[in-house]
């Protein structure tokens, strides 16, 4: 008999590039980006712009690059505060103030601001010339993922008020990218954070053409202090990825330009308490001993059975549009995974459990995404299959089924059904020889012959 290992590579592409993902899918990669901003592989099939091109970044001080945003500290557009003649403006950036808060694991705090990035178009940008008081937070993968996070407390609104303003004019002064070399092109986004603020991106272009690689960069005001953060992302062709990205960033620093009130001219004493997430409801998501996640099928003479085990090869949806394994399964609480392999045929079943109902329907929603995003456009450009969602005769409820097909019409392919079933997803597939005729029939199969495994799940999840 083949190696197990040998089993699943019948029924999984390898070796296949790398395409860029539909926007849907992009968006669905929404909490990838709270721990680590790397490029969000650029939107090809669907956006307006084409592969994405490795580019000089660009970098002032040949550091890290990258940062986060934020979210309110107080009511107010973006303009200069009242009058604020006499007021004792604080001349240090104070020790408790959350600079870390939301950074990815591994930033580092240091006592001066070190400038990481140009500015609008490749401008001097946000330089702190004139701060009496600096501190800085920066992240790097070590490859090409950075985040800063910066604090500069300047001798008055004004002053800190001319800071961003200065950034402000650079952009009024952008030319258009120039048609040879690398170029940068940058766009105001929309912003009402704090006293004073402004957010603006890089997109960078060679030759003319936007290679979708940008920096989003985000200065907002309280006071006489201006907190500033910036971060790389991939994929900024597509609007919709750009105000993914700055509406990350804003959300990510919300906590920390919420503290920034110390610095305001009627200032609070101290940063306030971090509000706390509501925890949900602790469910049971342990997979009980003696599962039968096999029920319902026969192992013969010709087939090989694997498992049910918990460590198991699983339901792998990665050759569809690059689904990652943030998408499926997702970080499961628990897992059991079952294969039966045939001579031309494989069933896959893998089950998973989440802390709560809720975390469950995000999975479910996120593989509904990421069917709907491949589907939309056949498939990964240059792969020689088509995804499609299909609607078997009897789904169950909370369910979604899809299929891939060979492109030219030949034979060979897989169904699949994803299922949630309370706070459980079962996940099947079946690989053997479909074509775009038969399908829909295989979809039937796979629900009747997935039937008894789900009233298991249904007698110990519940739903």
């Amino acid at each position: 008999m083949p190696e197990h290992d040998d089993l699943f590579a019948t029924f999984t592409h390898q070796g296949l590039p790398v395409d860029p993902l539909p926007a849907a899918e992009v968006r669905r990669r929404g909490d990838r980006l709270r721990r680590r901003r790397t490029a969000l592989v650029a939107v090809g099939s669907v956006a307006a712009v084409g592969v994405l091109v490795a580019t000089p970044l660009a970098l002032m001080a040949g550091g890290a690059d990258s940062t986060r945003p934020l979210d309110p500290a107080g009511p107010g557009p973006a303009t200069r505060s009242a009058s604020t003649e006499g007021v004792e403006w604080r001349t240090a950036v104070p020790p408790d103030l959350p600079l870390l808060d939301e950074m990815p694991e591994g930033a580092e705090r240091y006592p001066n601001y070190g400038q990481q990035l140009v500015g609008p178009c490749g401008g001097p940008g946000f330089t702190a010339a004139g701060a009496l008081d600096t501190e800085d937070v920066i992240w790097t993968d070590g490859v090409e993922a950075s985040e800063q996070r910066t604090v500069a407390v300047y001798a008055d609104d004004a002053a800190a008020s001319a800071a961003i303003d200065d950034v402000r004019d650079q952009l009024a002064a952008c030319e258009q990218p120039t048609p040879r070399g690398v170029s940068i092109w940058a766009v105001e986004q929309a912003s009402d954070l704090g006293e004073q603020s402004y957010v603006f991106v890089n997109n960078w272009y060679t030759d003319g053409e936007q290679t979708g690689e940008a920096h989003v960069h985000q200065l907002v005001r309280v006071g006489n202090a201006v907190l500033y953060d910036n971060a790389n992302f991939g994929g900024s062709g597509d609007p919709e990825v750009v105000d993914l990205t700055v509406e990350q960033v804003r959300e990510d620093s919300a906590y920390v330009v919420s503290s920034m009130c110390v610095f305001a001219a009627d200032p609070c004493d101290e940063p306030p308490a971090k509000p706390q997430p509501v925890e949900p409801a602790s469910v049971d998501a342990e997979i009980p001993a003696g599962f039968t996640l096999d029920a319902g099928l026969v192992v013969d003479g010709d087939s090989e059975a694997i498992g049910p085990a918990p460590d198991g090869d699983g339901v792998d949806l990665s050759a569809m549009c690059s689904t990652l394994r943030g998408t499926w399964p997702a970080e499961p609480v628990d897992r059991l995974a079952y294969a039966l392999a045939g001579p031309e045929t494989l069933r896959v079943r893998e089950l998973a459990t989440y802390d709560s109902v809720a975390r469950a329907e995000q999975v479910l929603a996120g593989v509904r995404d990421a069917v709907a995003a491949c589907s939309s456009v056949g498939g990964s450009r240059g792969d020689p299959v088509t995804w499609s969602q299909v609607v078997p005769a009897f789904e169950p409820p909370d369910s979604i089924t899809f299929a891939m097909t060979m492109s030219d019409g030949g034979i060979g392919g897989a169904v699949y059904q994803v299922t949630r079933v309370g706070n459980a997803v079962l996940a099947t597939s079946w690989g053997a020889e479909w074509s775009s005729a038969t399908v829909e029939a295989g979809a039937d199969d796979l629900a009747a012959e997935t039937a008894p495994v789900l009233e298991q799940v249904r007698t110990v999840f519940g739903g």
